[in-house]
């Protein structure tokens, strides 16, 4: 497979202040682990590490080339940020390996505008953006992406009806609905009934003595 080099430096696990001066001189804190490995803690460019977390690019296969020693194939497993300025503030790599799979977090992308809303009057709501899958690292997808123009109303679509690429499985659960274009005559219509059926469970009532 082919491999996009990240340079890395080993780094001593400490003391959240030593995490904070790494943050300053523009290093990001990071951890590479996976089967077969012991764990090591490890500091990368924030400058590299973006470009490698552009957009499309979250699932380049990288070798970490740590003190300078490369060979140690990897993706971006997970990424930390601070809550308020949302700045990058730890990574975690995985290590992976050509007949491995390997699970990851893709996003979900719809386009196109439905009949079903278009010329149909539905109401369109997408539940998911993102699927969890299992894929061999040469397979993974940047993004799954679905041209929804030709559904009509009253349609749901799960996490399963997705045709996925060779050698990627779904890990996500089946039934996990990405998105559903609803009739909005029913929706009127249950929302009319709605006061009917209280005043009818009104009037069915006891009078309080």
């Amino acid at each position: 497979m082919e491999l996009t080099t990240l340079k890395a430096t080993s780094r001593v696990l400490g003391a959240n202040r030593e995490n904070a001066r790494l943050r300053k001189a523009g290093q990001i804190p990071a951890v590479y682990y996976g089967k077969g490995i012991e764990a090591k803690n490890i500091a990368v460019s924030e400058i590299d590490l973006r470009k490698v977390l552009a957009p499309g690019k979250r699932y380049t296969l990288l070798d970490l080339e740590i003190d300078g020693k490369a060979g140690n194939p990897a993706l971006v497993y997970s990424v930390q940020k601070d809550a308020l300025t949302q700045k990058i503030t730890h990574v975690d790599f995985i290590k992976i390996a050509d007949d491995e799979f390997v699970k990851v977090r893709i996003p979900v992308k719809l386009s196109g505008l439905p009949v079903g809303v278009k010329t149909q009057g539905g109401l369109f709501s997408q539940e998911a953006r993102y699927l969890m899958l299992a894929a061999k690292p040469a397979s993974i997808p940047s993004v799954l992406e679905l041209d929804i123009s030709n559904f009509e109303t009253n349609v749901t679509f799960y996490a399963k009806d997705f045709k996925l690429p060779e050698n990627v499985t779904l890990a996500s659960g089946p039934r996990t609905v990405i998105f559903t274009i609803s009739s909005k005559s029913k929706k009127k219509d249950d929302a009319a009934a709605a006061p009917a059926a209280d005043a009818a469970a009104a009037a069915a009532a006891p009078a309080a003595n």
